[in-house]
């Protein structure tokens, strides 16, 4: 009996055509200590053109021949404050650097009170480990971004672990980012935490979790988790258990790329939470 697969978005893991006439190539440091930074969100505010510094914070992005000299060119981590260019001030660079500054503001922080003995747990988001629906990444593009809305019906939340199902990886070893964002009008804006949560993993299929307590991530509000493409492993597959039940998947196609709603197909990943 034949099985039927359905593939909900298709990872375009091979080589990408490109009208691209133009490469800007730099490095990304620390304004302090000029060390590198890596995996630095870099691309045009909103114009789908972005792409990640690599772990010695080097980055190459490309320019397709419709690009805006005018456009806003935005480098922007967590943990540091975002800069903004016009991109014509660079364009003729053959290498230029950035340096970004720690940021010295605090996010909001959530008081859990110590006076609660009792606590519930429970798992947010969609815990398919289906192996005949697929889904995957948008795209290859470095900064491609999917994820999902969580709405707070108690507060505040604990987070405590992030899983995924992975169907197919032959890549073997593989890195991305998880990312938390607020949401206003039902997609995400700006980030919630204060470091990077790399997830790194090199098993073929099966769950992969991230155990998210040394974070001590506590939430009040609607909030958006999503996992990023930050290394360019080359052709390959990379494949996510997927369903058509739970909360609609949205992304984005590169770094500071426009979020869009992709339809009602979700991806097998969840949250762990605490009340």
């Amino acid at each position: 009996m034949p099985k039927y697969i359905w593939i909900l978005t298709a990872f375009l893991l091979g080589p990408v055509s490109s009208f691209c006439q133009t490469e800007l190539i730099g490095q990304v440091v620390d304004a302090l200590t000029q060390e590198p930074l890596p995996y630095v969100n870099i691309g045009l505010v909103n114009e789908n053109i972005g792409t990640v510094s690599d772990e010695q914070g080097y980055f190459l992005l490309e320019l397709d021949a419709k690009h805006n000299n005018e456009s806003n060119l935005r480098f922007s981590m967590i943990g540091f404050e975002s800069r903004n260019f016009i991109l014509q001030d660079y364009i003729q660079k053959n290498l230029i650097t950035v340096a970004l500054t720690e940021e010295s503001t605090k996010l909001k922080e959530v008081i859990v009170s110590t006076k609660r003995t009792k606590f519930e747990t429970k798992v947010l988001g969609n815990k398919t480990t289906s192996k005949l629906i697929y889904a995957a990444f948008t795209t290859n593009k470095l900064g491609n971004e999917m994820g999902f809305v969580v709405r707070q019906r108690k507060r505040p939340m604990i987070l405590k672990k992030f899983s995924i199902s992975l169907v197919e990886n032959d890549y073997g070893p593989i890195r991305f980012r998880l990312n938390l964002y607020a949401v206003e009008n039902g997609l995400p804006t700006t980030t919630l935490l204060k470091e990077n949560i790399i997830i790194e993993t090199d098993i073929a299929s099966g769950i992969v979790t991230k155990d998210l307590s040394a974070f001590q991530i506590v939430i009040d509000e609607d909030f958006f988790v999503a996992i990023e493409w930050i290394e360019d492993l080359g052709p390959g597959n990379l494949f996510f258990s997927g369903g058509f039940f739970g909360s609609p998947l949205i992304a984005r196609e590169v770094s500071q790329g426009t979020w869009t709603k992709v339809g009602t197909a979700s991806v097998g990943m969840n949250l762990e939470v605490r009340y």
